[in-house]
């Protein structure tokens, strides 16, 4: 039960950010950019991973052209 209390104790993950004031403002966008952008990736990667979720391989390539279900 220890355990389960340290896990609830953790912070939920973040992305903390500071500027650089020797950088300019494009360059900040950019590396903001691409952080955010290999997060989402690696998390996209892991869900695709995940046993039942929509993009696990399981499931024939037609099946996810079935639009039957979507409103014309």
């Amino acid at each position: 039960m220890r355990a389960a209390q340290d896990i609830a104790a953790q912070p939920l993950p973040s992305i903390i950010y500071a500027s650089r004031g020797d950088a300019a403002p494009g360059d900040e966008v950019a590396a903001l950019s691409n952080v955010f952008k290999f997060v989402l990736d690696c998390h996209a990667k892991k869900e695709a991973a995940r046993p039942g979720s929509p993009n696990d391989g399981t499931k024939a390539k037609e099946d996810s052209t079935d639009v039957s279900g979507l409103p014309h």
